[in-house]
């Protein structure tokens, strides 16, 4: 038995860039640059003093969306670029601004994640030459993800899905995987149970194939990542299930 579905789960409109609660990267604004800071000035072309701290944060986002770790050095702390990419690398594209407030000489942007249902605030100086360092760089300086799942190289998001399935929970297994795979594996069974083995890895055309086999019944069961679709930033990635 063989399903496909290779249905889009993003929401494009007013989009911006990309997905364990985690919170990191400074409690307190530096008021001017560390050296190391200085020294990754030089790569930082122009001047940002002036530039609003809501733009400033959406330009933040969307380098991380697409992977561009340089350009992200550039707005963000060393930290909060570090906790940025250990959270997802790329970011993704589905991030959207949904508000701004400010607080003590920082505006808090906070973005929707329309893929995965995570919610992400990143804290930026305002604009004013005296509370940003050099250049206007690096004044992005904290940020927190709120119910954001971390991101997973294919073969974890594939091993999710089978604990998520052995498990019956049905909520991470629409996460995972598309309805028509998640219709696919409960027609198997409700519950997957513990027996399920990862024997074999392999790729091809864009997709990792990975197969487990279950240690009492023999059967084995293959599940397909679309590794574009995973780099995008997008849930239900498990596109297709094969079991015999």
């Amino acid at each position: 038995m063989t399903i496909k579905g290779l249905g889009k789960g993003g929401v494009m409109a007013a989009a911006l860039a990309v997905t364990a609660p985690l919170v990191l990267a400074g409690a307190a604004a530096p008021a001017v640059a560390t050296s190391a800071q200085t020294t990754a000035v030089t790569s930082c072309r122009g001047s940002v003093v002036r530039l609003d701290p809501v733009t400033y944060a959406d330009r933040l986002v969307r380098a991380w969306g697409r992977g561009d770790r340089a350009t992200a050095a550039c707005y963000g702390t060393a930290s909060t670029v570090r906790a940025l990419f250990a959270q997802a690398s790329p970011g993704g594209i589905h991030w959207r601004r949904v508000s701004a407030e400010g607080a003590l000489g920082t505006i808090l942007v906070t973005y929707h994640d329309d893929a995965r249902g995570g919610n992400l605030t990143v804290g930026v100086q305002n604009a004013a030459p005296e509370l940003r360092g050099p250049g206007g760089w690096h004044a992005a300086y904290t940020l927190r993800f709120i119910g954001e799942p971390r991101a997973w190289s294919p073969v974890q998001w594939s091993d999710n899905l089978v604990r998520a399935w052995g498990r019956g929970d049905s909520k991470w297994m629409s996460y995972y995987a598309t309805p028509a795979v998640k219709k696919a594996l409960t027609h198997i069974a409700a519950v997957g149970g513990p027996n399920w083995r990862r024997v074999s890895t392999e790729g091809a055309a864009g997709t990792t194939f990975v197969t487990y086999r279950n240690s009492t019944t023999g059967h084995r069961l293959t599940i397909g990542i679309s590794n574009v679709r995973l780099s995008q930033g997008d849930a239900h990635v498990a596109y297709l299930a094969s079991y015999r």
